[in-house]
């Protein structure tokens, strides 16, 4: 069977060319430019590595000061602090979402399924976090994976868990479903949405 591809095929094609990062995942709701997209890509990697950076500092210092279980109270406050700053800082909305969420408020969206599907097939492109982005209801997004790394993040998400963590973990987030990851795993994403409208 001979495939023939529509101008429709070739346009998104060439459109996904254009942006050089991985994942690419178009919906063609968007009506955003070849150069938009790629300015939203380029200001969503940035301020992902200084959301990552910055939480990473926070909790290192905590678990240095006051040990796994005293962090988790400083994860809980902390990790929303630095999105809200960062996105009012940049004009973006950051966030973490996942399906096993800790954080009630980081579940994962319909809409978001398919983008998310992508990076627990596979957490990793070339030895670095995938990227994958597209639109939701005409607004453009970018995930990131977040792989479950054996240290420091076992300590509090791994399959081993020391109970008194547990209990601290379930007095902090009563409904939580973030432990029981495997090295490599998807433990969940950074969230980047423009606000703009579209």
């Amino acid at each position: 069977m001979h495939f023939n591809p529509s101008k429709h095929t070739l346009a998104l094609a060439a459109a996904c060319s254009a942006l050089v990062l991985a994942g690419c995942s178009p919906d063609t709701s968007s009506d955003k430019s070849d150069a938009e997209q790629a300015a939203f890509l380029n200001r969503s990697q940035q301020v992902t590595a200084q959301f990552q950076s910055e939480l990473q500092t926070t909790l290192s210092t905590a678990i240095g000061d006051r040990g796994a279980v005293g962090a988790i109270g400083v994860c809980q406050s902390a990790a929303p602090a630095i999105a809200q700053a960062l996105s009012e800082e940049s004009g973006l909305s950051i966030s973490r979402i996942a399906r096993r969420n800790r954080n009630a408020d980081g579940g994962l969206s319909p809409e978001l399924e398919p983008l998310y599907a992508q990076l627990e097939a596979a957490p990793m492109d070339n030895g670095a976090p995938r990227k994958v982005h597209g639109s939701v209801d005409g607004a453009m997004v970018y995930l990131q994976a977040i792989p479950m790394k054996e240290q420091p993040c076992s300590v509090c998400h791994g399959t081993n868990i020391d109970p008194t963590i547990s209990d601290a973990i379930a007095a902090a987030y009563p409904d939580d479903l973030a432990t029981g990851f495997a090295p490599g795993e998807l433990r969940g994403a950074f969230l980047v949405q423009d606000q703009a409208q579209p």
